[in-house]
């Protein structure tokens, strides 16, 4: 499968498969198969069979939603060490959204079929399941409750926060995709992004630098998200 043990680590640490044994995991990891992406090359359609669920190894996708009207709404931006396509494989069905790599991706292609299987042969696995997968109910409920309650100033700024290392010191972030990708995963306008980052430049929180942001004060920016 091309896997090094490096890949294989990282694997076992994601939410969904570190509820598993190690010959559980070896199961799985037997019926998975690694793909590679070129930028902005599609892994799935939306209303494409749902037969797979991924975990990113390096590179982001993004996953869209499609509008009747035409209008494109981005619902994740994927980054290494996260799943996506999970849920959908519960459900059954198509998938609801399209994913497309933003930048060369390298992800894991679970099966379905077989995950599904080993679900429903072993009921001890499906509780240890079951309470991963709330932990991770209730960090999206978090996200949603960022996303609905707070103004769009507060959204960009944890945004930013997000993608800065651990620690409080001065650091850079790089906006590795387009900032109307950005602003359509925060549900705001690509105008009041810049609006946003242009008040915080002002106000020396930041300085931006082509596609490199420098917080230049992160405890500042923590209390105004």
């Amino acid at each position: 499968m091309n896997l090094d043990p490096a890949d294989i680590e990282v694997l076992k640490e994601g939410y969904l498969l570190a509820a598993l044994s190690p010959p559980e995991f070896d199961q799985v990891l037997a019926h998975a198969s690694v793909r590679k992406l070129a930028p902005n090359e599609c892994l799935f359609d939306q209303g494409d069979p749902c037969t797979h669920f991924f975990f990113v190894l390096s590179g982001i996708v993004k996953l869209c939603r499609v509008a009747p009207s035409g209008e494109e709404k981005v619902m994740d931006l994927v980054r290494p060490g996260h799943y996506f396509a999970e849920a959908v494989m519960f459900m059954g069905g198509r998938y609801p959204v399209y994913a497309r790599a933003l930048d060369g991706t390298r992800l894991v292609a679970l099966d379905n079929r077989h995950f599904l299987g080993l679900l429903g042969s072993n009921r001890d696995l499906c509780m240890r399941l079951l309470s991963t997968m709330s932990q991770r109910i209730h960090s999206l409920i978090n996200e949603i409750d960022h996303l609905t309650l707070h103004s769009g100033a507060q959204r960009v700024i944890g945004y930013l926060l997000e993608q800065l290392p651990d620690g409080d010191a001065p650091g850079s972030v790089r906006l590795r995709v387009p900032k109307h990708v950005i602003a359509s995963r925060l549900g705001i306008q690509p105008e009041t992004l810049s609006r946003v980052l242009a008040k915080l430049r002002t106000g020396h929180l930041i300085d931006v630098h082509d596609d490199m942001i420098v917080l230049n004060d992160v405890e500042a920016l923590r209390r105004l998200s």
